[in-house]
């Protein structure tokens, strides 16, 4: 099976792509800039790889949302699969339903926990294992935040900053995802915010998944739909910057060590890459990650 992932330009799209690549090799095209004749070049390009399967993952306008036109063209040449990270938000949900009026992939998958009408099937982040393998460096940070520090989630990271209560690794550090990694794998309890980018939802982040790959207890914001996902034992949940820095301070080491170690289990039973990228192959045909099957 040859598979293919075009994207926009990005970190995230980045580590979709290699989730995939830690079970089976595949190829990447990320999109430039759109121009004249743009999509035309897209649709050779995808004729060039002669995949069976395109994973597609861009915004929902601007200049790396293909015409629908192409996106149906894309379609005769190869199975396809919206593989959308916002799929909560609301101003996702018209475009997807557009995709979904208009036919344009035989499978949309939500892999932020969100189950939109237009949505084939809900998941959640890939997120590739063999970065989180080996010694773990020691767990010097007792409450750690990486990410960026703007929008929705700036209130409650300058809250806990002042107290003093948390360290910050700031998106822009050099040396990108390696560095985030192995900040998360230095951190006994990691702070999540839970809101969509347009702040009028909340949804399951990537950075879930990584806690549990990296052995940290996980501080959830109030309001996630977390519970649809994992046992309440796998998480601390805040719901203002007093009850998490309480949660900073006072939580005793047999409560961290607990919930460390469920997130972790339910991790690695649940959420790994082959049973995210297995199950959405199984939607579309394919019996295993080579094979093409009966469904």
């Amino acid at each position: 099976m040859r598979v293919l992932f075009l994207t926009a330009p990005s970190n995230d799209c980045d580590n979709h792509v290699r989730a995939f690549r830690s079970l089976a090799p595949a190829e990447h095209i990320v999109m430039q800039s759109k121009g004249i004749g743009i999509d035309w070049k897209i649709l050779q390009s995808v004729r060039d790889n002669k995949p069976d399967v395109v994973f597609y993952i861009s915004a929902n306008r601007g200049p790396y949302a293909l015409k629908i036109q192409t996106l149906k063209e894309m379609r005769e040449i190869a199975k396809t699969v919206n593989l959308c990270s916002d799929a909560t938000d609301r101003p996702w949900h018209g475009v997807l339903a557009a995709y979904k009026k208009y036919e344009c992939f035989d499978l949309q998958v939500s892999i932020d926990g969100g189950r939109p009408m237009a949505i084939g099937l809900s998941s959640l982040t890939p997120v590739d294992p063999t970065l989180y393998e080996g010694i773990s460096p020691d767990r010097t940070i007792r409450c750690g935040f990486s990410g960026g520090t703007g929008g929705t989630r700036s209130e409650i990271i300058s809250a806990l900053s002042w107290f003093g209560n948390l360290t910050v690794r700031h998106r822009a550090a050099k040396n990108g995802y390696e560095d985030h990694v192995t900040f998360l794998r230095s951190c006994r309890m990691v702070l999540n915010t839970s809101w969509t980018g347009s702040g009028q939802a909340h949804h399951i982040k990537g950075r879930v998944l990584e806690a549990g790959w990296a052995g940290c207890a996980l501080l959830e914001q109030a309001g996630s739909p977390i519970a649809e996902w994992f046992p309440k034992d796998c998480y601390f949940t805040w719901g203002d910057a007093k009850e998490a820095a309480e949660i900073i301070k006072n939580a005793s080491d047999d409560e961290i060590n607990l919930r460390a170690r469920r997130l972790a289990e339910e991790v690695r039973a649940r959420y790994t890459p082959k049973s995210i990228y297995g199950e959405i192959l199984k939607r579309i045909g394919y019996a295993d990650m080579t094979t093409k099957g009966s469904a």
